[in-house]
């Protein structure tokens, strides 16, 4: 599916300063047509409310304790409100186990939860494609198609 334009996808970040991670994520959205912008987790409610975007993915990345203190502190506790918008993803790449967020997000089909060490490559191919998923399922009609005769003679 060709995209018009250059669809956003969220970086959410934990501290003032870009991670690794944020450069590496970057540049092989950059080679698919995505735009990856930072994002803080006081900004995310307003920007699900501001965009025009249909589908609004973002990436969170927990590599070592100092960030996964961060996470628990600043972002769990609003996760869940934020995550009553369908129209947001919540892709949480992590090095630890998964915790309860899990069995608390995962019937709402828009928290998904990946263990490093992975590819960026790959991981950035499937990002693309699940948007691709979800635009093409916003733009298809509900309604189903129309019923008509059979071939009468």
């Amino acid at each position: 599916m060709e995209r018009k334009e250059n669809p956003f996808i969220f970086y959410l970040t934990l501290e003032e300063n870009l991670p690794k991670t944020f450069y590496v994520f970057d540049r092989t959205l950059k080679d698919l047509g995505f735009i990856l912008v930072p994002v803080r987790i006081d900004q995310l409610q307003t920007l699900v409310a501001a965009t025009d975007q249909t589908q609004i993915i973002v990436i969170a990345s927990v590599i070592d304790s100092r960030e996964m203190k961060m996470y628990n502190e600043k972002v769990r506790g609003l996760l869940k409100y934020v995550l009553k918008s369908k129209r947001l993803t919540f892709m949480h790449l992590s090095s630890y186990t998964k915790l309860n967020d899990i069995r608390q997000y995962a019937l709402g089909k828009n928290y998904f939860f990946m263990k490093y060490p992975l590819d960026a490559r790959l991981l950035s191919a499937k990002i693309a494609r699940y948007y691709d998923l979800k635009s093409e399922q916003s733009s298809r009609w509900p309604g189903g198609k129309r019923a008509g005769l059979g071939s009468v003679v």
